[in-house]
């Protein structure tokens, strides 16, 4: 289960400090349990138990349970009868949904922010891009936080309240996925995952909606083929 003390998170790591100041109780539980499940070391089916979880994070039974409501909510946990849970499969049928409706909102949402990119917001994009080449030393979450910046940079002179709602909610559905794809990326070329992203970099520049809104659909249907095979035939548990 998750071996990490909560004390560990109010005090940084390696890789900077994290923002947990403001956090509530809750949020702080949901943070540590969502990080163990990319990372890997709850795996697809591993069962988390309330009261263990609640044991080794020095919390009540409370904020675990939140916790874990909210994570079910995202994809993450699947809720049990009693005081347990288990960590949500992956699925190549889970993925298709995922990605399918992300690209129908990013599709939409870039397609409506390119009328309003600045030469500004351009040079922004261009640096995140550039930022997407793999460097000595980089791990799946430190990748993973640049390549959201790409993608937030994408919609975020367009997207409304309600659609970073949306977006959050299935970003945080698919990361599980994306984390395979960035750790196949790490795997390959320092320059594989950056040159992905150059088709959405040029229909961004060209400030054409239909232009970005085709790359949005090729790029997330490409991450689709990439992972997919390899989950196919995995059918998720029911419990």
């Amino acid at each position: 289960m998750v071996d990490r003390s909560l004390r560990r998170l109010t005090r940084g790591s390696d890789s900077g400090p994290r923002p947990v100041r403001s956090q509530s109780v809750v949020d702080l539980v949901i943070d540590e349990v969502r990080h163990t499940i990319l990372d890997g070391s709850l795996a697809p089916g591993a069962p988390v138990v309330i009261s263990e979880l609640s044991t080794r994070l020095d919390v009540s039974h409370i904020p675990v349970r939140e916790a874990l409501r909210r994570l079910e909510g995202e994809g993450l946990i699947e809720l049990r009868h009693g005081r347990s849970a288990v960590v949500a499969p992956l699925s190549a049928e889970d993925l298709a949904h995922v990605f399918r409706l992300r690209a129908l909102l990013e599709a939409d949402t870039v397609a409506r922010a390119v009328e309003h990119y600045s030469d500004e917001d351009l040079d922004e994009l261009e640096q995140a891009y550039r930022a997407l080449a793999i460097v000595p030393g980089d791990d799946a979450d430190s990748l993973s936080a640049r390549h959201n910046d790409f993608h937030r940079l994408l919609v975020s002179p367009a997207a409304s309240e309600w659609d970073w709602r949306l977006l959050d909610m299935l970003w945080q559905a698919g990361e599980r996925y994306v984390f395979l794809i960035l750790a196949e990326a790490l795997a390959g070329p320092p320059a594989v995952l950056r040159d992905r992203h150059t088709r959405l970099l040029l229909a961004a520049r060209s400030r054409s909606a239909p232009h970005v809104h085709d790359a949005i659909k090729e790029h997330l249907a490409s991450g689709v083929a990439i992972i997919g095979p390899r989950l196919a035939g995995r059918e998720p548990q029911r419990h």
